[in-house]
């Protein structure tokens, strides 16, 4: 069953963006967050929480070609 994953994002009165992401685990939240950031000025700070610390989950897929 897949995960759950949320981007909990608050923009602050002065223009200060808060992005928080829940069910992400190790560096997998700033490589999903990364073209949001990009696209919205420069991060001044970044807070980690417990989740970051955890082992990121290691996806992986397969293909095959269909017959003919």
């Amino acid at each position: 069953m897949a995960t759950k994953v949320e981007l909990e994002i608050q923009i602050d009165p002065d223009g200060t963006v808060h992005i928080e992401t829940k069910g992400l685990k190790g560096e997998t939240c700033l490589h999903e967050t990364e073209s949001l950031e990009r696209a919205l000025g420069s991060v001044r700070s970044r807070e980690k929480t417990s989740e970051f610390y955890g082992k990121a989950e290691v996806k992986s897929a397969s293909t095959r070609r269909a017959p003919g």
